[in-house]
């Protein structure tokens, strides 16, 4: 078993099984290092299985250490310091014998993927509006049917501003996406893997 104490009041241990990350607020430093000795580990500290684990990911660069674990679920954990970090790295490479390690850079889609479904959303909401705002401009008239105005509600208020507000509106969103696009695709650096 190791453990060790970053961040000012976090504190990381790992032992043959499980990963326990907490905060010291609640405990005294001391009472916590003595316990840590014996082996004995607060109850209410949130633990990560090792069977649980799918894959960690340490970024070269940032302070934060990424456990994937069951279904969908993970747990970053943020490490001011380098060589803590590096240390808690290390020491899981040693214990999670069955889990293959590579260094590479993340693939461009699993990083980029929230701003794409973004500028996708966005787009799809414009054309609805755009649609809207050009029928408006046509003479049409539209009103939402029902208790809940909801989404068409919007839709329809926004297509009042007319296409020429919408077009701007959208070109604005769009620039906003794809400047957070290219500043995420600019974080992409080398990254280590432990993976099942």
């Amino acid at each position: 078993m190791k453990y060790w104490f970053y961040n000012g009041n976090d504190f990381i241990v790992v032992t043959d099984e499980s990963i326990y990350v907490g905060k010291t607020k609640k405990y005294i430093k001391a009472e916590l290092i003595s316990g840590f000795e014996k082996g004995n580990i607060p109850k209410d500290v949130f633990s990560i299985p090792f069977s649980y684990i799918k894959s960690v990911e340490n970024p070269e660069g940032a302070s934060k250490i990424v456990v994937f674990y069951g279904d969908d679920s993970e747990e970053g954990i943020i490490i001011n310091s380098k060589e803590i970090k590096n240390q808690f790295f290390l020491y899981l490479k040693e214990n999670l014998s069955s889990f293959n390690y590579f260094k590479d850079k993340p693939k461009v889609i699993k990083f980029i993927k929230p701003q794409i479904f973004a500028i996708l959303f966005s787009t799809g909401i414009f054309l609805w509006v755009f649609y809207l705002a050009r029928e408006i401009e046509k003479g049409y008239q539209y009103e939402v049917v029902g208790g809940r105005q909801g989404l068409s509600g919007l839709v329809l208020g926004l297509a009042q501003f007319g296409t020429i507000k919408v077009l701007l509106g959208y070109f604005i969103v769009l620039s906003i996406a794809i400047m957070a696009l290219t500043r995420r695709l600019k974080k992409r650096t080398l990254t280590e893997f432990l993976i099942r």
